[in-house]
């Protein structure tokens, strides 16, 4: 450290720290509520990249139902009958690998202790 840190360091905030101090000054009394709005933000955008991973998920889950489908429609053109059972069979594959998927990922989130966000409303007002 340079002697002039030290001797910015023992004088004090510099005018410029104290005008950006003077401005946030917060009252005690809400103190708990800014304390609240940060935490409260942090989870709305915690919300928010989970909404949009979810969303991002389901559209890449979309696109790849209608390029499977349209791989059985082409190939089994002429074969009604079969065509919709390969598409049932699909759907079944489709699900059980979402419930395995969705089951380690359950297993994962207990093991590391992970707790869901919940929105908590205030209790209603006593009249």
């Amino acid at each position: 450290m340079s002697d002039d840190d030290l001797e910015r360091q023992s004088t004090g905030p510099t005018e410029d720290q104290r005008r950006e101090e003077q401005r946030l000054i917060i009252p005690a009394s809400a103190t708990p509520l800014v304390k609240g709005a940060g935490r409260f933000s942090r989870e709305a955008v915690a919300t928010m990249i989970s909404l949009a991973t979810a969303a991002f998920g389901l559209v890449a889950a979309l696109a790849w139902n209608t390029a499977i489908t349209a791989g059985f429609n082409k190939w089994l053109k002429n074969n009604e009958t079969v065509r919709i059972s390969a598409l049932f069979v699909y759907a079944v594959i489709v699900t059980l690998i979402g419930v395995v998927v969705i089951v380690i990922l359950a297993r994962l989130a207990t093991r590391i202790n992970a707790e869901p966000i919940e929105f908590k409303y205030p209790g209603t007002p006593k009249s």
